[in-house]
């Protein structure tokens, strides 16, 4: 079974993405309400009334790493997309004026861009905030191999819903998307999810793996919704 991973699609480009080594662990989504309000003489609760929505954010920490599959590449060939993302753009000749002269236009803003991730989420944004931490680096020439991105994703889309809906385009309603820790095995993973370490060949057959021991930190489970579900692969 393959997991979709993330990424992210580039405003103006149908065909630069920005793909995730590994999906996010963690997806941090805050809507904030403004509610002024007027304080009343001799009134212990003051007049309070709605003064409209602040956009959405979305914070993640995405992970970028070039030595899958025996690369060794400088993983900034990657992270300087969402550094772009962070640029003001170029200014772009208007249609000509009837004097035939072409006017410029002033609006430089940085591309807006939307962050996908299989069923979960689809969140149109700008991003609004980068911090990249390089974290492995080649031991020839210090060339950086793997970093975290903290990115905050600010709405630019009003939407009622962020997360998909469609039951074709990805997994049933209920099932979980974990990766796997350091030295932790399929046995474990069972355990924590299940209570029980004898389903972990079901949870293979689930995924699709033949070979578990050849899974290694990092890689991505998916977990059904019920025990239920393993146990007729069982």
């Amino acid at each position: 079974m393959t997991i979709a991973r993330a990424y992210i699609e580039i405003e103006g480009s149908a065909h630069e993405k920005i793909e995730c080594t590994f999906n996010p662990d963690k997806l941090t989504l805050t809507k904030v309400n403004n509610w002024p309000y007027q304080q009343a003489t001799g009134r212990a609760m003051p007049h309070i009334g709605f003064g409209g929505g602040q956009p959405a954010t979305l914070q993640l920490t995405l992970i970028f790493d070039t030595t899958e599959g025996g690369g060794d590449k400088d993983v900034r060939k990657v992270t300087d997309k969402l550094v772009k993302l962070m640029k003001t753009g170029e200014r772009r000749n208007q249609a000509h004026t009837s004097s035939g002269a072409g006017s410029r236009n002033p609006q430089r803003r940085p591309r807006k861009c939307t962050f996908h991730w299989g069923t979960i989420l689809v969140f149109e944004a700008a991003l609004t905030r980068l911090v990249l931490d390089f974290v492995l680096f080649n031991s020839v020439d210090g060339t950086p191999v793997r970093a975290n991105a903290q990115c905050t994703f600010t709405q630019v889309k009003d939407e009622d819903e962020f997360y998909k809906q469609n039951p074709t385009s990805g997994g049933r309603t209920g099932e979980q998307i974990v990766r796997l820790g350091p030295r932790e095995t399929l046995d474990q993973v069972a355990y924590e999810a299940f209570g029980t370490t004898a389903m972990w060949r079901s949870l293979a057959a689930f995924n699709g793996i033949d070979d578990p021991l050849r899974m290694r930190a990092g890689d991505e489970l998916l977990l059904p919704a019920s025990v239920d579900d393993l146990k007729a692969l069982g």
